[in-house]
C-alpha cells in the first residue's frame, strides 16, 4: 500500500463497529530491552528483546444515547474486551488494509470531560495483554 493520508479506518470494540465516534487511533507494540552485557562486550552495552507489550489509544466524542460509546466503557470497565483496528482507510482486512487485533484490559474511563464550548471528548489507554495478531487478507492472523 501506498502512503496514505488517515480518512476512514475502521475500530471495533468486541466486534462491535465504533468508528464514528473515534477520532484518533493508535496502537503501540514493543519489546522490552533485556541488557546481555558481559566482559566480551568490550565496553559496549548489548541488548535483546524480550518480553513484548502493548497498548491501544482511542480519542472520542463523547455519546451518552442509547448504545452510545460513553455507555458502552460504563459497562466494560474491569473487563477484557477486543480491539480491532483495520487501517488504510479499510473496513475489510486485505493486502492493503491490515487488520490489527488485541486483548486489552479497560481500565480506566473518563465520562466527562471538556471545557464550555467544546465538543465533549475523552482519551483512553488499554493495556495490550495476549499476543498482538495482524491480518492482510481473509485468512487467519499473526502474532506480532
Amino acid at each position: 500500500m501506498a502512503k496514505y493520508v488517515v480518512t476512514g479506518n475502521t475500530v471495533k470494540l468486541n466486534g462491535t463497529d465504533i468508528s464514528s465516534s473515534v477520532a484518533r487511533a493508535e496502537l503501540v507494540v514493543n519489546a522490552a530491552e533485556v541488557d546481555v552485557t558481559d566482559f566480551g562486550s568490550r565496553g559496549y552495552t548489548e541488548v535483546i528483546g524480550g518480553l513484548k507489550s502493548g497498548s491501544v489509544s482511542l480519542d472520542f466524542h463523547s455519546d451518552f444515547g442509547a448504545g452510545g460509546v460513553s455507555n458502552t466503557f460504563n459497562s466494560l470497565l474491569g473487563t477484557i474486551g477486543t480491539v480491532t483496528i483495520i487501517a488504510g482507510n479499510g473496513t475489510a482486512a486485505s493486502t492493503a488494509t491490515p487488520a490489527y487485533e488485541a486483548a486489552v484490559l479497560i481500565n480506566s474511563f473518563s465520562p466527562v470531560s471538556g471545557a464550555v464550548g467544546d465538543l465533549s471528548t475523552f482519551s483512553v489507554t488499554f493495556p495490550t495483554t495476549g499476543a498482538v495478531t495482524v491480518t492482510a487478507s481473509t485468512a487467519a492472523g499473526t502474532a506480532l
